[in-house]
């Protein structure tokens, strides 16, 4: 079997397992609001790989691992897709350099998985799929070598049976709704379906080679960058790119990066304890260069002053034509309604999207590149597309800057301060600085009975939320967003945004607007017809 073939057998076992189990999953949700997506999240990432090697002619270890990767990645949606992704990665850096699927490589690639995943996440939380795959992995280091491959895949399912069952003791918000973690059991479900899909090839007899079922990195192509914006960029906080090797024997990165962080961004320490990677934006890197030789010695030291780059840079371009508009903005958006508010506000490109429909980094980077501009901001406007920005911006070699927008209403409050005329750094701080302190609100159904924030609410119930805190709960729609009402009037808003959606919810907009008159009297509210799905009431307050 060819090793395109044989990569596809094991992702379509694992794609299957999540298939069958994607509603379960999707229900596994803590909040009592229909979007529980975490399922068909995963089941998008894992087909995207899948379709990726089907739909190519690829052969050999390199090129398939390379479409492996490069599906993950482009095809990675919502948080659990991308930390999904991380691990893949990870998995995939070991695996790449092994020649057959041995007891000790699949050990070393779970540890791996873990750590990529980890390092994935700005601010891990136990309780999740992070640490799942962590606990996997440790139980696989506990497993002698020589019992082979089999009794290796079975502890380590076991492990994170046993790993599931405890996210409900390990996040007070899980334990309250008495359900485990969603991504958790999600990896759980793939690692089943992947180590069926193993089993099967080793069944049928055929000598499977680790490069053949999950595959080492590799790059796509990366489209021509286009001219940037002649006027003078915004220099960056940090003078100077430095990166250099370190090698020596049980260096610690984890420590090293610490050691970084008071002293610049975009730190990245990558490798192993005999060989290190470092790359940092700082202002001293002879501070730097010290520390490092504490812990091994030092080569291929290259540092850049990126102000002169960038003067440099700007004085190239100052003759040659700005694109039109200058910088642009990608907003994921739903509801045509609110499509037309981002197109007003000066929007460029909708990518549809948001609750239980998030949109992969691919078609966020088609958006991107529809435009051929080369400065660009992205309002992921849901958190749970946050993360899947991030990772799309990190694949492109345009300048993209992503505010962290966690709803429609916060887009828009953003895209209030969007200056074409600047650079995507600095509209990025201009929007981040204009939603800090904007507080949303949805009002929706509740799909199961849960108690949340000392407020009861039974499914079927009207419910209202404000910052992700159930404030008020009713039979009718008024009662829930008259409670968010009470919310906005407490925090003393002065400007409130309510996008609705109220076709078949039963209420009205002139009651709605009556209800906003009476309980905040001194905000100056607006209403606009959006259209979003799931949430008839969707609202921000300034």
């Amino acid at each position: 079997m060819s090793v395109r073939l044989a990569a596809i057998t094991v992702i379509d076992a694992a794609l299957a397992a999540i298939e069958a189990e994607r509603g379960v999953i999707n229900d596994l949700n803590v909040y009592p609001v229909p979007d529980g997506d975490t399922g068909t999240n995963l089941s998008l990432t894992v087909r995207a790989v899948l379709e990726e090697l089907q739909q190519s002619d690829v052969e050999g270890i390199p090129a398939v691992a390379a479409a492996v990767t490069k599906g993950s990645l482009m095809g990675a949606r919502g948080n659990s897709g991308v930390i999904l992704s991380q691990i893949v990665r990870g998995l995939c850096d070991v695996w790449g350099r092994s020649a057959d699927l041995t007891t000790a490589d699949f050990k070393e690639a779970l540890a791996e998985g873990a750590t990529s995943a980890y390092r994935a996440v700005k601010e891990p939380v136990e309780g999740t799929m992070l640490t799942v795959i962590r606990k996997m992995a440790e139980a696989a280091k506990n497993v002698p070598d020589t019992l082979g491959l089999d009794r290796l895949l079975v502890a380590v399912e076991e492990a994170g049976r046993v790993a599931v069952e405890k996210t409900t003791e390990q996040l007070p918000a899980l334990q309250k709704a008495g359900v485990v973690d969603a991504g958790g059991y999600g990896l759980l479900v793939l690692f089943r379906g992947l180590a069926g899909g193993i089993a099967e090839l080793m069944h049928a007899g055929i000598a499977v080679s680790l490069a053949q079922v999950a595959l080492r990195t590799g790059e796509g192509g990366r489209a021509p960058k286009t001219p940037p914006p002649h006027e003078a960029s915004e220099l960056s906080a940090y003078r100077y790119c430095t990166s250099l090797l370190i090698t020596g024997e049980g260096i610690d990165t984890a420590v090293y990066e610490a050691f970084l962080a008071p002293f610049g961004d975009s730190a990245l320490v990558v490798g192993d304890q005999r060989m290190v990677k470092v790359h940092v934006h700082t202002n001293d890197p002879g501070l730097v260069l010290s520390e490092a030789l504490k812990l091994g010695a030092i080569g291929e030291v290259e540092i850049n002053d990126m102000h002169e780059q960038t003067k440099a840079r700007d004085e190239r371009l100052q003759d040659q034509p700005r694109l039109a508009g200058g910088t642009v903005v990608v907003a994921v958006v739903a509801g045509e309604g609110n499509k037309a508010l981002f197109r007003e506000l000066g929007c460029h490109a909708i990518v549809d999207g948001g609750q239980s429909m998030n949109p992969s980094a691919a078609q966020l980077l088609e958006a991107v590149e529809a435009l051929g501009a080369e400065e660009v901001v992205v309002l992921p406007n849901n958190g749970n597309v946050i993360l899947t920005a991030e990772q799309a911006a990190g694949m492109s070699p345009r300048h993209i800057a992503v505010v962290p927008s966690t709803s429609i209403p916060v887009g828009l409050a953003a895209m209030v301060a969007f200056d074409p005329g600047g650079d995507a750094v600095g509209n990025a701080r201009l929007m981040q600085d204009a939603i800090e302190g904007v507080h949303t609100a949805e009002v929706t159904r509740a799909v199961r009975d849960s108690e949340l924030d000392g407020v009861v609410v039974r499914k079927g119930q009207a419910m209202g939320l404000v910052d992700g805190r159930l404030v008020a709960s009713g039979e009718e729609f008024e009662e829930a967003f008259g409670g968010v009402l009470e919310e906005f009037a407490r925090v003393e808003a002065e400007f409130v945004t309510v996008l609705t959606a109220l076709n078949g919810s039963g209420v009205t907009r002139a009651r709605l607007e009556e209800l906003a008159a009476r309980l905040t009297p001194d905000a100056e509210v607006h209403f606009h017809e959006g259209g979003q799905p799931l949430f008839p009431i969707l609202a921000s307050a300034e």
